[in-house]
């Protein structure tokens, strides 16, 4: 699973993103743009997104989708 700062527990928002996972007065100040993105932080805990308030869904694998050929969908459009 992928990791954003903006849906982990620790993370809050005061007058931009801090975390309260580290030391006191020590906090990184993050943007918007900044918790969006992937990281590897290891005291991660899943949570709702901060920003919606949504739970998190991942999105669907590429593998999963299905790709029509475009003979395929040709056929298709000629029998029918």
């Amino acid at each position: 699973m992928r990791q954003y700062c903006r849906y982990c527990v620790h993370c809050f928002e005061a007058d931009d993103y801090r975390c309260s996972n580290h030391p006191k007065g020590k906090e990184p100040h993050w943007t918007e743009e900044q918790i969006k993105r992937v990281n590897k932080c290891p005291n991660f805990e899943l949570s709702d997104d901060i920003i919606t308030r949504r739970n998190y869904r991942p999105r669907r694998s590429k593998e999963d989708l299905k790709q029509i050929k475009l003979k395929d969908f040709l056929s298709d459009e000629r029998e029918g």
